[in-house]
């Protein structure tokens, strides 16, 4: 029996409305990043016989760029305060250590490209899962990572850090909502860290903008 009474109500698989209320994010989060011009033909299509993407993600390179910029900076102010002065800058091999930061981190940064419709998600190369049917709903961690384990009717199977999914706070919004109906209304089994990490003993808490 579906317990789907209180719930946010399912988009239209085509127009998207009602847009679900805000998820809970992150304790860490901070705030959106900016997708990347013309991203949304980059980023993953539809699924076969499934409804269109209402939201994308496909990061900006600018980020990782700056991120390097920055550890150059700081390698070339270590430079100058270790020698009091500029008179290791003649010595050509030392630039090794500060020229190839930039390039290193927009190379090595995170690229990881998603997109959702009403009811499915996207993620990396790892298929699609459809979110109103799922039956499990798991949060493990890797190292300061914690991962969105999901397991739908079909026997698909996604594994997405729950970090990126949230680079888009509209899409982690659509994905939240099927997760909340497939669990609250579904009994999608759900482990320790997803319910408190999730939110999905207090289900009906959500937040503003």
């Amino acid at each position: 029996m579906s317990h789907t009474a209180g719930l946010p109500p399912k988009p239209d698989p085509h127009t998207g409305q009602p847009r679900p209320p805000r998820a809970p994010l992150e304790p860490e989060w901070k705030r959106a990043e900016k997708k990347r011009s013309g991203g949304e033909n980059k980023a993953p299509q539809a699924p076969e016989d499934e409804s269109p993407v209402l939201e994308w993600f496909y990061p900006a390179r600018g980020q990782s760029f700056g991120i390097g910029l920055t550890i150059s900076l700081v390698v070339l102010v270590f430079g100058v305060i270790r020698d009091s002065g500029f008179g290791w800058m003649t010595t050509w091999w030392l630039w090794l250590f500060i020229v190839p930061w930039p390039f290193i981190t927009l190379l090595t940064g995170r690229n990881t490209r998603m997109s959702a419709g009403a009811d499915w998600l996207r993620y990396g190369k790892n298929g699609f899962i459809r979110t109103y049917e799922l039956t499990s709903v798991k949060v493990t961690t890797e190292g300061a990572s914690r991962i969105l384990q999901l397991n739908d009717d079909a026997g698909r199977e996604l594994s997405a850090q729950l970090n990126d999914l949230q680079r888009n706070r509209e899409l982690w919004d659509l994905v939240y909502n099927g997760i909340l109906h497939s669990v609250r209304g579904n009994g999608a089994e759900t482990n320790k860290l997803a319910r408190t990490f999730l939110d999905l003993d207090n289900p009906l808490r959500f937040r503003g903008e």
